[in-house]
């Protein structure tokens, strides 16, 4: 897609919404059902996952298309140039790269992420936190967060590149299960309790 393309089409809806680290892209998909005034971007650096879910998205409209989401193939240290003024920025149950960058290790991914959104662009991260039982590489020695830590020492980190954290909870059942991603429905099937944490704010 030229530039020039993607201009046009997000000239169309009120504003865009970009679900980094979207993985098979379900989420995406989910929010452009549910919100077809915006305009969902998927974004995710294995172009496999996201194969099924952008055919049938890519479909007519009229035998389950969704004219209103696009799926990029990117990373997210390496935003294309294009996707400015995000109104809201999601990243769901992150990983790898991902993970570390949102727990403050990467400060630059925070930024870069920042720079792409406008001022007061809404944000919503979710973290798993059987990341942390047992610990696995990408959460070094960083204890697991909480609702208090993430505002004691989370909010500082963010707040230094642009992002204002001003809620941190559990999610209950139903709340995970309205995330609708495969990796939800995936760990919540195969636990008696599935653990997440929900961080939430606004960014520049």
């Amino acid at each position: 897609m030229s530039e020039r393309d993607f201009r046009a089409l997000r000239a169309s809806y009120r504003a865009v919404l970009l679900d980094v680290g979207t993985g098979d892209g379900k989420h995406a998909a989910h929010l452009a059902r549910r919100h077809p005034d915006l305009l969902v971007v998927g974004l995710d650096a294995n172009r496999d996952n996201m194969r099924k879910v952008s055919a049938r998205a890519a479909a007519n409209p009229a035998r389950g298309g969704l004219p209103n989401v696009l799926f990029v193939w990117a990373a997210a240290e390496q935003l294309p140039a294009e996707l400015r003024e995000v109104a809201a920025l999601h990243v769901l149950m992150p990983w790898g790269s991902l993970l570390r960058g949102l727990l403050g290790a990467d400060p630059a991914l925070l930024c870069g992420l920042a720079d792409a959104c406008r001022s007061g662009a809404e944000f919503l991260v979710t973290l798993n936190l059987h990341a942390w039982r047992p610990p696995v590489p990408e959460v070094g020695d960083r204890p697991e967060p909480t609702p208090d830590s993430a505002r004691a020492t989370l909010a500082a980190c963010y707040a230094a590149a642009g992002w204002r954290l001003t809620g941190a909870h559990y999610l209950d059942a139903d709340q995970i299960a309205e995330l609708a991603t495969s990796w939800t429905r995936r760990l919540t099937s195969s636990r008696n309790q599935f653990d997440v944490l929900a961080l939430a704010g606004t960014i520049n």
